[in-house]
Order: C-alpha cells, then sequence, then structure tokens
C-alpha cells in the first residue's frame, strides 16, 4: 500500500526568506520577510555579486540590517512581538553598535556612499584620461602624416631634380648619384621619421607606469 505523501506546513507564525546565497531561512514576522525580500532586491538591482564571498557577505548585512529593522520596531513601539516590554536603554546601545558594525561591511563590499563617490570618480577620471590618450595619439597620427608629406615632398623634388640634371647640375645640388639619394633616404628621412614614433613610445611608457 502507497503511503501518502504529506507536504511539510511550516506553523503560521514562521515566514521564509530566500537568501542571496540561495539558501533559506526563518524570520519572525510577515513585514519582515516583506522587508527582507525588498532590501534584498534593492541591492542585487545595484550591485552585481558573482563571488560565492561577496554573496556570503551580502548575507551577512542584511542579517545585520533585518536585525536593526526589528529592534527599532520594538523601540518604537516599546515592546517586542510577543508584546513584553523591551529595555529601550539596552535596544539603542544594540542599535548604535550594530549601525558601527554594518558601516563597516557595507564599506568593504563598496556599497557607501562614499564608495560609490569614489568608484564614480575614478570611472570619470579614467575615462578623462582615455580621452586625453586618445587625442594625444591622434595628434601623433596627425604630425607623423605631416613629417611624412614633408619628407616625402623632399624626396620627390631631389629626384625631380635629380632626373632633370646633368652630371655638373647634380655636384651643384649634392646629389652626384643614386646611391646618394639611397643614403639620404636611410640617413636623414626615415631617422627623421621614426623619431616621431619614439617620441610617442616614450610617452607611452609613461602612461604604462601610471597604469601599473
Amino acid at each position: 500500500m502507497e503511503e501518502d505523501l504529506v507536504e511539510e506546513v511550516l506553523p503560521p507564525d514562521i515566514f521564509t526568506i530566500t537568501l542571496v546565497s540561495g539558501a533559506q531561512a526563518q524570520v519572525m514576522s510577515e513585514p519582515e520577510q516583506e522587508w527582507f525580500e525588498e532590501a534584498k532586491d534593492n541591492y542585487l538591482q545595484q550591485t552585481r555579486f558573482t563571488d560565492q564571498t561577496d554573496q556570503a557577505d551580502l548575507d551577512r548585512l542584511l542579517n545585520l540590517e533585518l536585525l536593526t529593522y526589528r529592534w527599532s520596531q520594538w523601540l518604537f513601539s516599546g515592546h517586542d512581538y510577543q508584546g513584553l516590554a523591551v529595555d529601550e536603554t539596552d535596544l539603542s546601545r544594540k542599535l548604535r553598535d550594530q549601525s558601527e558594525t554594518i558601516n563597516r561591511l557595507k564599506s568593504s563590499l563598496g556599497l557607501t556612499k562614499a564608495a560609490r563617490n569614489q568608484d564614480a570618480a575614478s570611472v570619470s577620471e579614467r575615462w578623462s584620461q582615455l580621452k586625453e590618450r586618445a587625442k594625444a595619439f591622434g595628434m601623433h597620427r596627425e604630425e607623423q602624416l605631416r613629417k611624412a608629406l614633408v619628407l616625402v615632398n623632399e624626396l620627390s623634388s631631389i629626384v625631380g631634380t635629380y632626373d632633370r640634371s646633368d652630371k655638373e647640375e647634380r655636384e651643384k645640388i649634392g646629389f652626384q648619384s643614386e646611391k646618394e639619394i639611397v643614403d639620404w633616404i636611410r640617413e636623414t628621412m626615415l631617422p627623421e621619421f621614426k623619431a616621431l614614433d619614439e617620441h610617442f613610445r616614450e610617452q607611452q611608457k609613461f602612461w604604462r607606469q601610471q597604469d601599473a
């Protein structure tokens, strides 16, 4: 005879929540359940914690904030969920200590306003730096193009004059053979053009030192 499957039913005063890690836990009231799920959703919308350690830290943060929520409700009403009077002085001390712990944990997770502002400033600074470097690279390319045009025009003039000149005229312009033109390319034209690139490479080395 088959046994009937009996679904486990929690007592009516137990409310289940799902942690960031996926585990389940129970809280003491429906408002706590609603508060926790809303707070969890808000954090997950603001951030993307995929590392298990970060998820565990976020669960810890939510648990601490849930206790803060609970104690604040008790302090406001003057009694706990069972209607028993609370020690307001003790609860105030606990809330103060809890707040410090929460702030430290939030800071370590980058969830404080200061941390967000710092991250935003870092992103803004990095973006500004990238734009400056892109501008510098563009200027470098323009300078290379200008230099290349000057050198090519000079080479064109040398070759044109060489081709139109006789031996005596070639002696006057300083290029008596095609080998001397090739030597000018090797010793003057290419070094002047490469010097621009070497100067920019030195600037790139400084960028890499900044990023290290």
